[in-house]
C-alpha cells in the first residue's frame, strides 16, 4: 500500500493499461481481494456463513443471463458468442474469467449441460447458459436460499421475455422506461413488476393487485420463484437439474475465486 501511494499516477495508469492488454479473454479484470483485513472473505461464503445483514431482500435473475458478454473480448478464440464455438472456446472464456479454473471442471461442468439439443444443438448456447448460471442465476438461489435458512423473508424472480428481450438487466430497462407504452401483455407485465418492487420497498412484501400472489422462498435454493412472462405471471418451481447444476458449481468454490 506505500509503494501504491508513492507512485507517480502515470506509473500506474501504464501498469494498469499493460495489465488490460494481455487479458484478452477477461470481462472484469480488476475485482475485489480478500486481504483478509477489510475483506476477509468472499460474498458467496458469507452468504453461506449467514455473514449478512438481517434484511428481507428481493433477488431475481434472467433467462439469458450469460448471453453476449463475450462478443467484444479482444481474444476471439474466447468468443462463446460466436455461432462456430467450441467446447474450447468455452473452457477459454471461463478461464479467463477465473485462472484456476481447470480444463477438467469445465469438462465436467459440460456434461452437465447436456443433451445439446436442450440449446438447439449450439455450443455457443449451451457455453453462454453455463456463465449464465454461474454468475447470475445460481447467486440468485444462492442468496435467496441463504435469506430462507436464516429466517427471513426473501423473494426470487425469474424474468422470461421473448419481446422485450432476457439477457442481464433487459428486466431493469422495461422498469425504468417509465413513459414507453408496450404491447398489451408485455404493459400488464411491467406494470406488475413495479407494483411488485415498488411495495416491496415500502413495505417488505411484494404485492400487486390483480397479479399473482408471489410467495417468499421455502427452501435452500430459494425456491419458490415467481415467473415474469408477458401473459404468464406465476409461481414456478426450481427444477431438479437445475439445482443440481448450481449445486456443482458452488462446490468449485475452490476455483472460482471471484
Amino acid at each position: 500500500m506505500v509503494c501504491l501511494r508513492a507512485a507517480h499516477t502515470k506509473t500506474i495508469a501504464t501498469a494498469g493499461s499493460s495489465t488490460l492488454a494481455n487479458l484478452t479473454s477477461n470481462l472484469f479484470p480488476f475485482g475485489p481481494i480478500a486481504d483478509g483485513s477489510f475483506i476477509r472473505q468472499r460474498p458467496v461464503e458469507a452468504f453461506r456463513n449467514g455473514a449478512f445483514i438481517r434484511v428481507p431482500v428481493l433477488f431475481g435473475s434472467n433467462t439469458n443471463e450469460g448471453a453476449n458478454w463475450s462478443a467484444e473480448l479482444p481474444n476471439p478464440a474466447a468468443n462463446t458468442s460466436s455461432p462456430d464455438a467450441t467446447e474450447t472456446t468455452v473452457y477459454n472464456f471461463l478461464a479467463g474469467q477465473w485462472g484456476t479454473l481447470t480444463k477438467a471442471a469445465v469438462q465436467t461442468a459440460i456434461r452437465h449441460y447436456y443433451p445439446l439439443s436442450d440449446y438447439r444443438g449450439s455450443v455457443s448456447l449451451q457455453g453462454q447458459q453455463m456463465y449464465g448460471e454461474m454468475r447470475y442465476i445460481c447467486s440468485a438461489m444462492l442468496i435467496t436460499g441463504a435469506l430462507h435458512e436464516a429466517g427471513l423473508k426473501a423473494y426470487q424472480y425469474h424474468w422470461d421475455n421473448p419481446t422485450l428481450g432476457s439477457d442481464h438487466a433487459d428486466e431493469l430497462a422495461a422498469f425504468f422506461n417509465g413513459d414507453q407504452v408496450f404491447d398489451a401483455e408485455d404493459q400488464a407485465l411491467v406494470v406488475a413488476m413495479r407494483r411488485y418492487w415498488t411495495s416491496f420497498v415500502t413495505s417488505g412484501v411484494p404485492v400487486a393487485a390483480s397479479a399473482a400472489s408471489w410467495k417468499a422462498s421455502s427452501d435452500s435454493a430459494g425456491g419458490p420463484r415467481i415467473l415474469l412472462h408477458p401473459g404468464e405471471v406465476a409461481m414456478e418451481q426450481i427444477s431438479s437439474q437445475l439445482r443440481d447444476r448450481c449445486a456443482f458449481w458452488h462446490g468449485l468454490a475452490s476455483q472460482i475465486s471471484t
